[in-house]
């Protein structure tokens, strides 16, 4: 019966007029922007929301939820053939949308207090293990799959067969393994950087933030995430060089817009290095990589700090 309604609601999703769907995202969208702007000034201790979040979030969060859709309903851009079941992809969508939501709000209390509570990621979290739980067939990639094995060009890619047979468990396994990965990383990053610089240079609602993420992604998605961060980071701090006379930026924002890239690039990213993540030790210089880049951007973001303001 479930299945019957997913495989409905799919047709008129992938393969109907998708106006009536962006429609009802957009008009959905400036509701949720308006909550999220409330939700954030009480976070953030305001005693009223302040007319420019209202807007800001009103005008962002259709237009995110509307990309997003349309990156993933009609240009594929999550389409893999070791992904999950095409018939659940609609309510993969939905799932993809409360995570843009709760990065939207992740990022506007971090700007405002360089915190991100955890009141957003602890709730984030067990809605991504349950909704994975519950669904079984909407993960990005399963939790193992190795390109390397040699039937591949006969059999495809290897698959262990417990993930083949066992789909609620292992929706519970790769939500819980991007969990691990994203917060531990992130939390391994801050300790090494911390003991680099001899302060904090990232807050643990980072390693929080990117726990949530990762049970909603997957641990392989969650490692590109930590690439495209940096490169945001970057960017985000040429800018406010320019427009602001902050001394500090939050990191929060930019590890959202990696993992946001990521979910709007998939389908591109992953066949050229899908032999990476079968081959352990390149998986581990890749790894490496990643810490290096999150600690160059670490120590950038500090240099950027040290500045003096006008």
């Amino acid at each position: 019966m479930i299945e019957s309604l997913v495989k409905s609601v799919r047709y008129a999703t992938f393969e109907g007029s998708p106006w009536p769907a962006l429609l009802a995202l957009s008009f959905s969208g400036v509701v949720t922007g308006l909550l999220l702007a409330r939700w954030i000034s009480r976070m953030a201790q305001e005693s009223r929301t302040q007319r420019r979040n209202q807007i800001l979030l009103a005008v962002t969060t259709p237009l995110l939820v509307s990309l997003l859709f349309l990156a993933v309903a009609r240009w594929r851009c999550q389409e893999i053939v070791e992904g999950g079941s095409l018939d659940w992809y609609p309510i993969r969508i939905l799932v993809q949308l409360v995570l843009v939501a709760l990065m939207l709000a992740a990022t506007g209390i971090d700007f405002k207090r360089y915190e991100i509570p955890d009141s957003i990621t602890i709730p984030g979290m067990l809605c991504g293990l349950a909704s994975a739980t519950l669904t079984g067939n909407i993960q990005m990639l399963p939790l193992w799959i190795d390109w390397n094995h040699p039937f591949t060009q006969t059999f495809g890619p290897y698959i262990p067969e417990w993930i083949k047979q066992h789909n609620h468990l292992h929706g519970f396994a790769w939500s819980l393994a991007g969990l691990l990965a994203g917060g531990g990383i992130t939390w391994l990053a801050r300790l090494l950087s911390q003991i680099a610089s001899g302060q904090e240079s990232l807050g643990f609602g980072d390693v929080t933030l990117m726990a949530m993420i990762g049970s909603f992604l997957g641990w392989q998605p969650i490692l590109f995430a930590f690439i495209f961060a940096p490169l945001w980071g970057l960017l985000g701090a040429l800018i406010a060089s320019v427009i602001s006379s902050r001394s500090y930026i939050p990191y929060g924002p930019y590890l959202c817009a990696g993992a946001f890239t990521v979910m709007l690039s998939w389908r591109w990213l992953w066949p050229p290095v899908r032999l990476i993540f079968g081959h352990w030790p390149t998986l581990a210089l890749l790894v490496g990589g990643i810490f290096f880049g999150l600690v160059l951007l670490l120590a950038l973001l500090r240099a950027y700090k040290s500045m003096p303001v006008r």
